[in-house]
């Protein structure tokens, strides 16, 4: 019997790391599902990306774009705008910078004198950050549903 509970308690704990982990810190190059809506998850359990993403470093989030996609599968057949998760290698050329903290499982971003949290949430493909119901003046009610790039980045 109480090789079942353990079992058990396994198997719930399991069951809840997989589909609602909250993330304390995201580290490296994430770039947006494609195939995606404001507030709907991708159809294609985020094995496209799109050109446009974010390098997360300590304290800021820099924006970054695939210079080197040729894809042609893209939303609205747009050639270029997104690229295969699988990539081996990709290049990139880096944006703005703002500032960032994180905090209770949310991500901060400070731009213009606004403090917008999104609440993160770690799904099996990809992590859903959500704005909260108080946005900035400049944050919809978009969701992003963004995957970590872990193939090779050359910087433009």
């Amino acid at each position: 019997m109480k090789i079942f509970f353990i079992f058990i308690m396994f198997l719930f704990n399991s069951t809840c790391f997989s589909w609602g982990e909250k993330l304390k810190k995201l580290d490296g190059y994430w770039f947006e599902c494609e195939f995606t809506s404001k507030t709907e998850p991708p159809k294609d359990k985020c094995n496209m990306l799109d050109d446009d993403g974010f390098k997360f470093k300590d304290t800021y989030l820099i924006h970054v774009k695939n210079i080197s996609s040729k894809e042609r599968n893209c939303k609205k057949k747009k050639v270029g705008q997104c690229f295969k998760a699988a990539e081996k290698s990709i290049l990139i050329k880096y944006g703005r910078k703002d500032k960032i903290a994180f905090q209770n499982s949310s991500l901060i971003i400070s731009f213009l004198g606004c403090d917008q949290y999104y609440k993160l949430e770690k799904k099996n493909n990809y992590v859903q950050a959500i704005p909260n119901k108080k946005r900035c003046f400049w944050a919809g009610k978009k969701n992003f549903f963004i995957k970590k790039y872990t193939g090779k980045i050359n910087k433009r």
